[in-house]
């Protein structure tokens, strides 16, 4: 009766050390995903994002604006001054298919892709990123 009682506690001991490692192991998980995320966010597709939204809102601009506009924004949301490295960005988002440049009254003008084509372009560079496509 004791050996039963003594086996049955060790396999509760033993599922209580699984169960409390698999729980600190699931924690360390959502920390890691989520800080992956947080900097995900903070990298480059935040900013692709921001720039293809004030794209749309304002259909043709010029680099040195879309910088200016980008460095007012952080300043207002985030209280933090930056210099946009503007011309990496544009860079960036012409090689993603993005935004295209137009030369217009001797100045190269930004026109944004319609939504739905920039997504499928950011899902198409996605998926070759991660060996889908």
């Amino acid at each position: 009766m004791l050996d039963v009682i003594a086996v049955s506690a060790l396999i509760i001991y033993i599922t209580r050390v699984v169960l409390g490692y698999k729980q600190t192991w699931d924690r360390y998980q959502l920390l890691v995903n989520r800080t992956l995320y947080e900097k995900t966010l903070a990298s480059g597709f935040g900013s692709v994002h921001f720039l293809l939204d004030a794209s749309e809102q304002q259909q043709v601009n010029c680099r040195w604006t879309v910088g200016n506009t980008c460095e007012r924004f952080i300043h207002e949301k985030f209280k933090e001054k930056i210099e946009m490295p503007v011309d990496k960005a544009m860079d960036t988002l012409l090689r993603l298919g993005l935004v295209t440049e137009q030369p217009f009254d001797g100045y190269l003008k930004l026109q944004a892709v319609p939504c739905v084509k920039a997504y499928k372009a950011l899902e198409q560079r996605w998926n070759s990123l991660i060996g889908l496509g």
